[in-house]
C-alpha cells in the first residue's frame, strides 16, 4: 500500500525535520523554498512520502501570506503525486526510479520561479532591471534543486547510518552544510545567542560521546552560522572545542567547566559585563542553561551513545586477523592428523602373526620340559634331531584344535618309544593356546578398530587444514557494490565480507536494527547472480547483527516415512535416519535389526546411531562401514543388521548409495522406476565387509524409497512390487509410502507379519 503504518518514532522525526523546515524558511526574505528541497529527501531516507510535503505545507502557514500558501499546496501535491506514481511504478514489478520525484520538484520550483513573491536582493553587479527578480528566482530554484540531492544524501546518512557505521567524506561534508543552513535559520528566527546555547549543547554531547580531537571539526561547524549571521568569529568555536576537548576526558563536570571557563574570560575581554542586565542574563543563559541540561542528561545515555560509536569503529571482518588465524588452525590441524597418522601406522604394523609363531614354539618347548626330559632315550633323539619333529606335530595340532597318532611324523614315531605322553602334553597345551590366540586376535581386532578410526580421524583433520590454510580471496568490487545494493534497499552494513571460490562463495555482513534475512538473502542473490541463502545469523549487540550467507543449492528434498510394528511385539526392529551432514549434503539410511523385538529394536537403533556420528563427522564411508561391522562382530550375541544408506549432493543431485544385506530399493523417475539391488551380507555376520556401493544422479521430481524387508516380502517377488510402484502416485512421498504401507498390509491380511518400513525421498528444484 501506498501509505504505511508510522511508529512513533517516525511520527517524532517528521515533526523534528518540520521543525528545520521551519528554520530553513527563515534563511532567506523572500520564503526561498529551501525547506522544499528538505521535504523532497526525506521519503527516500525512509520517511513517509505522504507527511512529507505535509509538513513542508503546515511550515508555509506561519508565514500567513495567501500567494506563498496557495503555491505550497500545489508543490506539496505535486511531490505527492510524484512519490504516488514512484511507488506505483515499483508494485507493478518495474524498477524503482527518482524521475518521478525529480519532474514533480521540477514543476514545483517552476511554480515558484512563475508566481512567488520575490523582492530582488541588491547585488554586487549590474543586471537587466526588469528580468533581476525573475533570474533571481531561477538561480535560487537551481540552489533547491542542487540542495535536494545534498539533503537526500544527508538525511540516508543521518537516519540509517548515524552511530551505526563511518560516514563517508561527501556524507559528513552534505550533513555539515544541511546543519549549517538550519543553524542559521536558527539565528535569524530567534536570536544568535539562542543559537549559541544550541551550539555549546551540541558541542559538549559530541566531545563526551567521541572525546577525541574531531570536536575541533564539530566546533568549526557550529561556528559557521553564528559567522555568517552576526560575523562571530570562528576561531573563538576553536577555542572552545579545544578547551572541551581537553577536559571532557577528565569527566563531564570538567567539559562543562571549561566550557564556562572559556566563556567567561571571552565575555571579560568583549565588555559583556558592562551590558545592560537583560542583554546580559541572555548571554550567560546562552552558556550556563546549556551546560546545566548537558550535565543532566542520564549517564546510561551517554554509554550508549558512547557504545555505538566505538563499537561501529571496531572491525569484526579484518581480512590480516582472519587469514592469520586461519593458516594458525591450519598448521595446528596438519601436525594433529599426523599424529592420529602415526597412531594408525603404530596400530597396523602389531601383527598376530610374530604372537602366533612365539606360542607355537612356548608349546614344543613346554612338550620338551614335561615329555621328553624325563624319558632315558632324550639324549638319543636329541642327537638325531628327532625333537626337530616335535615342532610339526605342534603345528598340526594348533590347526586342527588335537593331535592323535596319525599326525605324529614318521621319524619321531619310529624313534619314540612315549608317544602317548607327547600326545597328551600337545593336546593340554593346545587348549590353552588357541584361548591365548582367540585373546590375541580379539586384540587385533580392536587395534585394527583403532587404527582405522585413527586414520578417518587424520583425513578428516587434513581435510579441515587444507581447508583452513587458504588465505581468503579478495573480492573489492564485489564487496563494495553489495554495500550499495545493501543501503539502497534500507538495510545498513558497516562491514561487507566476500570469501570462498565462485562456485562456494560465502558472504559475511554486519547489519543493524531488525534483520530481515529474506530481504538480506534477495538483495545479496541479484547482486551477485546466484541465489543466496542465510546460513548463521549471530548476534552481536542488542541490534547488531552478523549475517552469513552462503550459495542456496539447487535442490531441496521432501521426506515420507511409513512404519509399522510386527503383530504381538512391543518394538519394532528397523530403524530410519535422515540427517544433515552440512549445508548441501544429507544422509538418509534405513536398518532393519535380526528379527523383531526389543532387541532387534537396539541392534538396529544402535547402527543408525553410529552412523550419524560418523557421517556428520564426515569420515570416509569405508571407514564408518567397517567400523561398525566390526562393533557387531565384537557382541558375544548373534547382531546383524541390513542397511540401506544414501548420501545425497543437493548442488548436483548426486547420490551415493550403500546397501549391505538390504532388500531391493528404487528410483521412481517419471513413469520409469529403476531397481537397486545388492548382494552382500548383512553387518555383523563376516570380520569383512564387501558393501555394494554405486552412484546415481537423481533428476528434478525424483524419489528414492527403501524398504525392510517386512515391505518386500508381502508382494512375493520384485516384479510383482514392480508393478505396484508403476500404478502408485509419486508425487508426494508421505502419499507414496503410506499408499505402499496400506498395500503392504492388505497383501498380509491385514496383520503385519514382520516389521515394516518404507522411506521416501523425492528431490524438487530449490524456490529462487
Amino acid at each position: 500500500m501506498y501509505i504505511k503504518r508510522i511508529d512513533r518514532s517516525q511520527i517524532f522525526l517528521h515533526i523534528l525535520f518540520a521543525v528545520a523546515m521551519l528554520f530553513l524558511r527563515q534563511v532567506g526574505d523572500n520564503g526561498e523554498p529551501l525547506a522544499l528541497a528538505l521535504a523532497y529527501a526525506m521519503p527516500f531516507a525512509g520517511l513517509s512520502p505522504v507527511l512529507s510535503p505535509v509538513c513542508f505545507f503546515l511550515v508555509t502557514l506561519t508565514g500567513w501570506n495567501g500567494r506563498e500558501i496557495l503555491l505550497a499546496l500545489a508543490q506539496s501535491g505535486l511531490l505527492s503525486l510524484g512519490f504516488f506514481l514512484r511507488n506505483r511504478l515499483q508494485t507493478a514489478g518495474k524498477p524503482k526510479t527518482a524521475l518521478a520525484p525529480l519532474f514533480a520538484l521540477s514543476f514545483a520550483l517552476a511554480l515558484f520561479v512563475a508566481f512567488a513573491p520575490f523582492t530582488p536582493y541588491e547585488l554586487p553587479f549590474d543586471g537587466v532591471a526588469n528580468f533581476n527578480a525573475l533570474l533571481q528566482k531561477v538561480v535560487v530554484s537551481a540552489l533547491v534543486f542542487l540542495l535536494s540531492a545534498v539533503f537526500t544524501v544527508a538525511l540516508k546518512a543521518l537516519l540509517k547510518k548515524f552511530l551505526k557505521c563511518r560516514l563517508k567524506g561527501e556524507e559528513i561534508v552534505f550533513c555539515m552544510l544541511f546543519f549549517v543552513l538550519v543553524g542559521v535559520g536558527v539565528c535569524r528566527l530567534f536570536s544568535v545567542n539562542a543559537y549559541l546555547g544550541i551550539a555549546f549543547f551540541v558541542l559538549l554531547v559530541f566531545s563526551c560521546v567521541t572525546k577525541d580531537s574531531t570536536a575541533l571539526v564539530c566546533a568549526f561547524v557550529l561556528a559557521l552560522p553564528a559567522y555568517l549571521v552576526a560575523g562571530l568569529s570562528p576561531a573563538r568555536f576553536f577555542v572552545y572545542g579545544i578547551a572541551v576537548g581537553l577536559f571532557m576526558k577528565s569527566g563531564r563536570l570538567a567539559g562543562a567547566c571549561a566550557l564556562l571557563s572559556v566563556f567567561f574570560v571571552f565575555g571579560y575581554a568583549d565588555g559583556l559585563y558592562a551590558y545592560p542586565t537583560e542583554q546580559l542574563v541572555r548571554s550567560i543563559l546562552s552558556a550556563t542553561l546549556p551546560a546545566l541540561l548537558f550535565m543532566l542528561l542520564p549517564p546510561s545515555l551517554m554509554r550508549s551513545m558512547e557504545n555505538r560509536l566505538i563499537f561501529y569503529r571496531e572491525k569484526h571482518l579484518s581480512r590480516v586477523a582472519i587469514n592469520r588465524n586461519r593458516s594458525a588452525i591450519g598448521k595446528q590441524l596438519f601436525e594433529i592428523s599426523d599424529v592420529f597418522r602415526e597412531i594408525e601406522a603404530t596400530f597396523s604394523a602389531l601383527g598376530t602373526t610374530e604372537a602366533e609363531a612365539g606360542a607355537k614354539e612356548y608349546i614344543r618347548g613346554c612338550v620338551v620340559e614335561e615329555a621328553c626330559k624325563i624319558c632315558p632315550q632324550y639324549r638319543s633323539c636329541q642327537r638325531k634331531g628327532v625333537l626337530q619333529d616335535l615342532g610339526k606335530l605342534v603345528e598340526v595340532g594348533c590347526m586342527k584344535g588335537k593331535t592323535s597318532l596319525i599326525d605324529v611324523p614318521k621319524k619321531l614315531a619310529d624313534a619314540c618309544v612315549n608317544q602317548s605322553n607327547i600326545l597328551y602334553a600337545v593336546n593340554r597345551r593346545i587348549g590353552e593356546y588357541r584361548k591365548y590366540m582367540l585373546e590375541t586376535e580379539n586384540a587385533a581386532s580392536g587395534r585394527a578398530l583403532l587404527a582405522g578410526q585413527a586414520q578417518g580421524v587424520s583425513e578428516i583433520l587434513r581435510n579441515l587444514a587444507l581447508e583452513q590454510s587458504e588465505p581468503l580471496r579478495i573480492y573489492t568490487d564485489k564487496e563494495h557494490a553489495l554495500n550499495l545494493a545493501f543501503l539502497s534497499a534500507g538495510i545498513v552494513c558497516s562491514e561487507v565480507l566476500v570469501y570462498g571460490e565462485e562456485d562456494g562463495i560465502t558472504l559475511s555482513l554486519v547489519t543493524f536494527g531488525r534483520a530481515d534475512v529474506k530481504k538480506i538473502a534477495a538483495v545479496a542473490s541479484n547482486q551477485l547472480g546466484i541465489p543466496m541463502m542465510i546460513s548463521e545469523r549471530i548476534t552481536l549487540s542488542a541490534d547488531k547483527f552478523c549475517c552469513i550467507l552462503r550459495k542456496k543449492p539447487v535442490f531441496d528434498a521432501a521426506f515420507g516415512v511409513a512404519t509399522a510394528r510386527k503383530a504381538g511385539e512391543s518394538a519394532s526392529g528397523d530403524t530410519h535416519s535422515v540427517i544433515k551432514i552440512d549445508e548441501r549434503r544429507f544422509m538418509v539410511a534405513l536398518s532393519d535389526g535380526m528379527g523383531s523385538g526389543e532387541y532387534a529394536r537396539r541392534i538396529s537403533e544402535s547402527t543408525i546411531t553410529l552412523l550419524e556420528s560418523f557421517y556428520r563427522a564426515k569420515m570416509p564411508s569405508e571407514t564408518v562401514l567397517s567400523t561398525i561391522n566390526k562393533l557387531l562382530t565384537f557382541s558375544k550375541e548373534e547382531t546383524f543388521a541390513c542397511v540401506d544408506i544414501a548420501i545425497v549432493n543437493l548442488d548436483d543431485g548426486r547420490a551415493d548409495i550403500v546397501k549391505i544385506g538390504s532388500p531391493v530399493g528404487f528410483i521412481l523417475s517419471g513413469s520409469t522406476v529403476k531397481v537397486l539391488e545388492g548382494g552382500s551380507l548383512p553387518l555383523g555376520i563376516l570380520d569383512s565387509l564387501h558393501p555394494d556401493t554405486q552412484s546415481y544422479e537423481l533428476k528434478e521430481n525424483d524419489t528414492l524409497l527403501f524398504l525392510s524387508d517386512g515391505v518386500t516380502d508381502a508382494f512375493g517377488s520384485t516384479a510383482d512390487l514392480y508393478e505396484v510402484l508403476k500404478k502408485v502416485p509419486s508425487g508426494n512421498p508421505q502419499q507414496l509410502v503410506d499408499l505402499l504401507m496400506e498395500q503392504a498390509l492388505y497383501a498380509y491380511g491385514g496383520v503385519a507379519k514382520d516389521d515394516m518400513t518404507a522411506l521416501a525421498v523425492r528431490l524438487f528444484r530449490s524456490a529462487v
